[in-house]
């Protein structure tokens, strides 16, 4: 390798230490817990494999293996996921969290279950503010013992209605 190439890695590394508090700084910071914890400098990630929980103003996000990046409050989680909000629970395969969109996209095997409610699809985007979940792919909806299924389905956590149905 080049000296002077060598020289402009150190730099850059060395740059993103030093602005990644500041950067961070305005943001809360989450909480994280994991078996194993790396850092991966030119991605600005943290890297973190089995038992990981992501926690942060309420909200957590558990999985066996988890992408955070602190600059752009953004999680990509994979294999037995769970998603935890103020007694709302989601369960899949995989998710991605937009931090500043306040948006969560899960993928694959989604479960959703409430009181007699349960919700099974292929995908979910959930919206913490507005506490709306729009489901997409495969939709079972099982309430009260009767079972449909549908290709769309939206459903408002707070008020626990189901807006929209496509079959």
């Amino acid at each position: 390798m080049d000296i002077r190439f060598a020289k402009i890695i150190k730099s850059c590394v060395l740059a993103i230490l030093l602005l990644l508090p500041t950067a961070t700084a305005f943001a809360e910071k989450p909480e994280i817990t994991c078996d194993r914890q790396t850092f991966d400098f030119m991605t600005a990630r943290y890297l973190l494999d089995g038992n990981v929980r992501v926690a942060q103003k309420g909200r957590a996000v558990t999985a066996d293996h988890a992408q955070v990046s602190l600059i752009t409050q953004e999680v990509w989680a994979q294999g037995n996921v769970t998603l935890l909000q103020e007694g709302i629970t989601f369960r899949g395969d995989d998710l991605y969290v937009e931090g500043r969109g306040h948006i969560a996209h899960l993928k694959e095997n989604i479960l959703f279950e409430r009181g007699d409610l349960t919700i099974k699809a292929d995908d979910v985007v959930f919206n913490w503010d507005t506490k709306i979940a729009e489901c997409t792919g495969n939709i079972t909806r099982i309430r009260a013992g009767e079972k449909k299924t549908f290709s769309r389905l939206v459903y408002n956590v707070s008020t626990d209605e189901i807006t929209e149905e496509e079959p």
